[in-house]
């Protein structure tokens, strides 16, 4: 549990950027998204 609401909410924040950015993803070669853009932009 968490103390606060801001607790919570950063929490939650750190997640999201978490499973938004760094987390494989199996639809972009299993890659995280900021890798998978910049072997995107090499390509290109």
């Amino acid at each position: 549990a968490f103390d606060s609401y801001e607790e919570a909410y950063q929490a939650v924040m750190e997640y999201m950027k978490f499973y938004n950015e760094r987390r494989i993803h199996s639809s972009i070669l299993d890659l995280p998204p900021h890798e998978f853009y910049k072997k995107a932009q090499t390509e290109s």
